[in-house]
């Protein structure tokens, strides 16, 4: 799989913004995944190069039949975006659904073309401005964006059909027990209330 080295415009996120730009594992883990792939949003497991453990980053997606088309917004530098380069075979993680898949740059014109219209269809505005801050480019809109389309670095994920061999993250619903002694405490609050105002109508 052959590599393209776009401009870097986005400052990589460190820091919180690290935590936040993974934060919807966190709501594929307590079970909200299928709230997530409603946004977009899935999964991809991949082989970590160097660990050759899997790795897991959340990122939007756009679906085409059979192919899976994601974005970088930081070119190469993703250690998701490496490790596809290193091993190209990946699990997309979508909702409640996961599929084996198999990486590749798009660097044919048409396809980068196509992708990008299936971003920018839902919300045209917003997603031309998203897509002029990725290239440092705010003239990005539909007539525009055929010029363009190749300063953009795209990866279409191939929906094997195979049984997917990197594990998904499992969902865990073990946060509701969380919300027992909450609910207690609230219950509990709401009958002390309750004696107390009656205490007080009674003149007690």
């Amino acid at each position: 799989m052959e590599s393209i080295t776009p401009t870097q415009h986005i400052p990589y996120p460190q820091g919180i913004a690290h935590y936040l730009v993974r934060a919807p594992l966190l709501g594929y883990r307590l079970g909200l995944g299928r709230l997530l792939n409603a946004l977009f949003v899935m999964v991809l497991v991949t082989q970590g190069r160097k660990s050759g453990k899997p790795r897991y980053a959340p990122i939007e997606y756009r679906r085409h039949g059979s192919k899976i088309y994601v974005i970088s917004a930081w070119g190469e530098r993703p250690n998701w975006y490496q490790n596809l380069l290193a091993n190209p075979v990946a699990t997309v993680q979508l909702g409640g659904r996961a599929y084996d898949a198999r990486a590749r740059v798009v660097e044919n014109p048409a396809e980068a073309l196509r992708a990008l219209y299936l971003f920018r269809r839902i919300a045209p505005a917003r997603y031309d401005t998203v897509m002029g801050m990725l290239i440092n480019d705010d003239t990005v809109n539909a007539r525009t964006l055929p010029d363009l389309s190749g300063q953009f670095t795209i990866i279409c994920l191939d929906i094997t059909g195979r049984k997917p061999t990197l594990p998904v993250l499992a969902p865990s619903l073990a946060w509701l027990w969380l919300l027992v002694p909450v609910a207690a405490v609230g219950v509990t609050a709401l009958v002390l209330a309750n004696r107390s105002r009656r205490d007080t109508a009674n003149g007690g």
